[in-house]
């Protein structure tokens, strides 16, 4: 199956995410999402004092019901800092994937790729697919093999972490299934 990954810390998932998983399976012709939830992320801090359970709980919770898209949680299970050359390996090993793998970036993490773990090697087993998260126009590097011209949604986790904390309503920003377990749990306060 034509398939892509999606890797991110996922703190807490939001539309944005969401509307950038269906840009790629329409604009290239995917097949299939694998959601990714890193344990600990190689180039962000976690913030928050929630868990890796509790991100995956909420990015399970937001996918449910939407065909072509499943969570994996190797990421999680492997412990540690998460780096992609893992997950990609892993993910070839175990998953029945037809032509190259999908893995998406936002053009944010393309300016430093080649300071990545294995970028040569990660490149090599791996279409990269760029989405658009800051810029305006393409950021000109020799690595995408797709580069995305998606609309940019004005969400970020950040934003809906701090809206949380100050106690201003976030429906809309996150699937309804992930406000819910956000408020009954009191994430982010």
């Amino acid at each position: 199956m034509k398939t892509f990954i999606f890797g991110g810390s996922f703190n807490p998932i939001h539309t944005g995410h969401l509307f950038i998983v269906q840009e790629i399976l329409y604009t290239l012709g995917y097949e299939r999402a694998i959601l990714i939830p890193a344990n600990i992320a190689s180039h962000k801090e976690n913030h928050t004092k929630l868990t890796p359970s509790d991100r995956l709980e909420m990015v399970r919770a937001a996918v449910e019901d939407i065909p072509g898209i499943i969570v994996e949680d190797c990421d999680i299970r492997r412990g540690g800092v998460t780096y992609s050359i893992d997950t990609v390996k892993y993910i070839l090993a175990n998953y029945d994937i037809t032509g190259k793998l999908g893995f998406v970036i936002g053009d944010d993490l393309l300016p430093d790729f080649d300071k990545w773990r294995s970028p040569d090697e990660l490149k090599k087993l791996v279409d990269l697919i760029v989405v658009r998260r800051n810029v305006e126009e393409k950021i000109d590097s020799e690595y995408p093999d797709h580069y995305i011209m998606n609309k940019m949604l004005p969400v970020s986790s950040t934003e809906v972490r701090e809206r949380v904390r100050k106690g201003q309503p976030i429906g809309y920003l996150v699937p309804d299934k992930v406000r819910k377990i956000i408020e009954e749990r009191g994430f982010y306060k």
